[in-house]
C-alpha cells in the first residue's frame, strides 16, 4: 500500500475529520478557501460576519488586520458577535453590491 504523501496525490477527508471552516467537493476534497487579498482584488472591502445567535454584521478589512493570506473564513477566530459576545462567528466576503439593484 502506497502513502498518499509518497506518490504526491491527496486523499479525500471522511466527514469526521474535516475542518468546518473549509468547503469539500463531492468527492470529500478540501476546497481551498479564498484569501483577505484575493477578496480584496475581487472589490470585497468587508467581510460579514454571522453569528449563531442570528446577528449578521460586516466588519471592514482594515490593512493589517489580517495577514493578506489569511484565508477569509478564518478571521472569525479572532472575532466576537457585537450582539451576545460569543466568540468565533462565521465570516464570508461582503461581496459589493451592484448598481441598480
Amino acid at each position: 500500500m502506497t502513502h498518499s504523501l509518497a506518490t504526491g496525490r491527496r486523499t479525500p477527508l471522511p466527514i469526521h475529520s474535516r475542518n468546518p471552516r473549509r468547503a469539500y467537493d463531492v468527492d470529500g476534497y478540501e476546497i481551498t478557501p479564498m484569501t483577505f487579498q484575493q477578496a480584496m482584488d475581487k472589490g470585497v472591502r468587508a467581510v460579514r460576519v454571522i453569528c449563531d445567535c442570528g446577528c449578521v454584521d460586516e466588519t471592514p478589512i482594515y490593512v493589517g488586520a489580517w495577514p493578506s493570506t489569511s484565508f477569509v473564513p478564518d478571521a472569525g477566530m479572532t472575532l466576537r458577535c457585537g450582539a451576545c459576545s460569543k466568540p468565533d462567528p462565521q465570516t464570508v466576503p461582503a461581496w459589493p453590491k451592484k448598481d441598480g439593484n
